[in-house]
């Protein structure tokens, strides 16, 4: 990996805001002499996400927590008797149940029972009221926002699009690296029991692109991201991952040797596996590839794969006029006709995961650039330049 590479990794980029961010809200703090400054400095730590939409949301979060919990808190312990230990704990279950409540019912406040704490913890014994108390904490939680989401907008910004896009592409990867498996035939036991782990690996790696999706979602909702919606992607993958399961299953059990409906279903299953896997893993190279080749990435064609698909369905088909299938055990062609729904299903999911990546992937830039990344796409060396036409002068 080039320095230039590594300077751009999410980890270091994402590591170098939250240093910016701290140390800018600790100077702050001093700067304005606040009493307890040291939230402001937690506050912008937490604040920086791995994008614009994640610091967003938790910014909102701080914010919504702490104004409600800092006010229900300086109310309970300037009212509420803390003169002995029943009493404060008394007053401390009063702060504490309402907004527990408020809580569990809008997570936005998530914060508010730990800041109504804070408050009335500190107010008892202390000099300055609970109301000051307060005041000091909204002023610091709300200057580490401003520093935080500062950061996030203008120091090395990452927005949520990007985020999705390669989250998507680690999902199509182990898409490929499934359907690879899957439709191996000469399959070992011990790939068959671990296809359980490949399925939590493929389910576990969905969840975080939810989440980015979330978060892309905000944004465009404030103008600050991309206006693609990656809400599509986000649906096709999880359909793939479903069809995926279905091939699972039609391919739990391998078919008796010999059998000749299932060795000439061989060949039209083998293409379709290659069909697949390529479309899956150029796919996941094109999603990937707006960090590395700037919005130059191409999307790969999905019509070998409804080839390949195509001509396994019209195999089982004649398999079918000729009366091979039933002489066929019912096993057998139970799973047979099991897969061939999966693979049609895949293809048709396959073909819109090709539109939805048009629809989120930005635009491939004209001209020799976009020529020069298809080739790279395809692993051939980029064309050379065409050297420029002389204009042959006037007569």
């Amino acid at each position: 990996m080039t320095l230039l590479a590594a300077l751009r990794a999410p980890e270091l980029r994402l590591a170098f805001r939250v240093t910016v961010a701290g140390t800018a809200a600790l100077a702050m703090a001093r700067l304005f002499n606040l009493p307890q400054g040291y939230w402001a400095v937690i506050t912008a730590i937490m604040v920086m996400q791995a994008s614009i939409g994640g610091s967003m949301k938790a910014a909102l979060d701080r914010f919504a927590g702490t104004l409600s919990g800092a006010a229900w808190g300086a109310l309970v312990a300037t009212f509420g008797p803390h003169d002995t230990l029943v009493h404060l704990c008394l007053t401390l279950a009063a702060a504490l149940a309402p907004l527990a409540w408020l809580a569990a019912r809008y997570p936005v406040c998530k914060l508010a029972p730990v800041t109504a704490v804070i408050v009335l913890l500190t107010s008892v014994g202390g000099a300055q009221s609970s109301f000051m108390l307060a005041l000091d904490r909204v002023l610091e939680i709300v200057m580490g926002n401003v520093i935080g989401l500062g950061v996030a907008l203008f120091i090395l910004p990452s927005r949520a699009h990007d985020v999705v896009l390669t989250t998507a592409a680690r999902v199509t990867d182990l898409c490929a690296d499934m359907l690879e498996v899957l439709l191996d035939p000469d399959m070992t036991e011990d790939m068959r029991q671990g296809i359980s782990k490949r399925h939590a690996q493929l389910w576990a790696a969905l969840r975080p692109l939810d989440t980015a999706a979330e978060e892309a979602q905000r944004e465009r909702r404030t103008w600050l991201g991309d206006q693609r919606d990656p809400a599509p992607l986000v649906r096709t993958l999880t359909r793939v991952r479903h069809d995926l399961v279905m091939v699972s299953r039609a391919t739990g059990s391998r078919a008796p040797s010999g059998v000749a409906a299932a060795q000439r279903l061989e060949g039209p299953q083998a293409e379709v596996r290659r069909q697949g896997v390529l479309f899956l893993r150029r796919a996941a190279m094109a999603m990937r590839t707006p960090s590395a080749l700037h919005g130059q990435e191409q999307i790969p064609p999905v019509e070998p794969v409804q080839a390949a698909t195509h001509a396994y369905l019209d195999m089982v088909q004649t398999l079918r006029a000729e009366g091979v299938l039933r002489e066929l055990p019912r096993g057998v062609t139970g799973q047979i006709y099991t897969l061939s729904f999966a693979l049609e299903q895949l293809s048709q999911d396959l073909t819109d995961l090709h539109a939805r990546a048009e629809e989120t992937i930005p635009p491939v830039r004209r001209g020799e650039k976009a020529a020069e990344v298809t080739a790279v796409m395809a692993g051939a060396e980029p064309p050379a330049a065409a050297p420029p036409q002389e204009t042959p002068p006037p007569a």
